[in-house]
């Protein structure tokens, strides 16, 4: 499978839990059109991820292409097909890290999923506003991409995986392999981190 043919797209409708096995059994039997169907569905997902973590897009496509790469290389070790969509996303998380290395670029607590409520002014929620709400929208998504860059690499996975892709903490502790407690202080303290800064920079527009 040439990379070339590795594009992102948009995440479809879920599959039930009896398809991802028997689509992963196949993929995992030789059948390019289930890894296909795995690659379509799981991409946008994985691109984002990833786009979020390093906040560049030629990247974050770079990147998704290398991670299916592996997956497909790879599928047969996977034991479980019902985690398939964990162990994926642990494959991208590994070639982040593996890329900001190359790069150097590395850089018992309550938790209240309800805190924060910036999140709502993010690019990909913004086509509906006014021009004045949209480019605060834009400012507001900017100061927090500058936040996840100043952040060490496990604090910004957890918080990625947690705001912008929807993983409970039980799926994000099968992902990045740390306890439900670590992924949710790790996560707490990333929130406190934007928090702050947006908090700021909201003080600033005063």
């Amino acid at each position: 499978m040439a990379s070339g043919q590795l594009k992102p797209s948009s995440m479809p409708k879920d599959f039930s839990k009896e398809e991802l096995i028997q689509i992963v059994r196949e993929a995992q039997e030789g059948s390019l059109d289930s890894f296909h169907r795995l690659y379509h569905f799981y991409s946008g997902a994985i691109y984002n991820f990833v786009w979020r973590l390093l906040g560049d897009s030629a990247e974050a496509e770079d990147l998704t292409q290398e991670t299916f790469l592996k997956a497909h290389s790879e599928i047969k070790q996977l034991r479980d097909p019902a985690q398939f969509k964990y162990w994926l996303y642990r494959i991208a998380r590994n070639e982040v890290y593996q890329r900001l290395r190359k790069t150097q670029r590395t850089t018992v607590v309550p938790i209240d999923d309800a805190e924060i409520p910036y999140y709502d002014f993010l690019e990909d929620k913004s086509s509906g506003l006014d021009p004045e709400a949209k480019v605060l929208a834009l400012e507001l998504n900017s100061v927090i991409h500058k936040a996840l860059d100043s952040m060490a690499p496990k604090y910004r996975d957890v918080f990625v995986l947690a705001v912008f892709q929807k993983e409970s903490y039980e799926n994000i502790s099968k992902v990045v392999g740390r306890s439900l407690l670590s992924v949710k202080t790790d996560i707490y303290r990333a929130r406190m981190t934007v928090k702050k800064k947006l908090n700021r920079y909201l003080n600033k527009k005063k």
